[in-house]
């Protein structure tokens, strides 16, 4: 599977090639260089790599994380991000064998602890997965969720999801989370009523305390 994910990967990234060629264009005439936006995260086995985006905010923008209607994503950027283009560069991380389609998103180190993110021994981090899913528009639930460190709300529930999806990993449930995947792209009310549907018949009680009181 591993194998047949990098060459799934490496097709994809051939057949979105003229996709690519006119939103690096777009990003050259609109935002200069650098195209890509480049940023170590936590991947498998605890080793660090480098993770690939189309760049969509302000260079040497400072913070980490992003808020709602945040003034350092460019105009072009919300465009990305809202479609989730910005993500395609992802693909070669997927070849090099760093990430895999369906898993965990990896974390940036500053919020990493090892025994939080023990699942990483066991599966590597995913271009998408039930988190990337559900908080599909993270700026917006973080200003939902209010207070000086909103993120330190939503890690927890993150890490459940992806404790979740290591212990209850297999192809069926890869094929649906990637159906829900491209759901989400277009109809992402839907992808999130089909998750929380599922989860009704699974213990998670932190994600579906937050769900509740955070409900958007």
């Amino acid at each position: 599977m591993e194998y047949f994910s990098r060459l799934i990967a490496l097709l994809l990234l051939l057949a979105l090639s003229p996709v690519i060629f006119f939103i690096t264009l777009f990003c050259i005439i609109f935002q200069g260089f650098p195209i890509l936006f480049v940023q170590k995260r936590i991947g498998f086995n605890y080793e660090v790599f480098n993770i690939y985006k189309f760049r969509t905010m302000v260079i040497n923008s400072g913070q980490i994380i992003t808020s709602h209607q945040d003034n350092r994503i460019t105009l072009l950027g919300r465009v990305l991000r809202k479609l989730k283009i910005d993500e395609i560069p992802q693909l070669i991380n997927i070849i090099k064998g760093e990430m895999r389609f369906i898993g965990p998103r990896p974390e940036v180190p500053d919020f990493f602890d090892e025994f939080e993110f023990n699942f990483l021994m066991e599966i590597k981090p995913g271009l998408s997965d039930y988190s990337s899913i559900l908080f599909r528009n993270e700026s917006r639930i973080l200003k939902k969720i209010g207070g000086e460190n909103p993120y330190s709300i939503l890690l927890p529930i993150k890490i459940e999801l992806a404790k979740y999806y290591a212990r209850n990993k297999r192809f069926l449930l890869d094929l649906k989370l990637v159906v829900v995947t491209l759901i989400s792209i277009v109809l992402p009310n839907l992808s999130w009523r089909i998750l929380t549907i599922i989860f009704e018949d699974e213990y998670l009680p932190k994600t579906k305390n937050f769900l509740n009181e955070y409900h958007f």
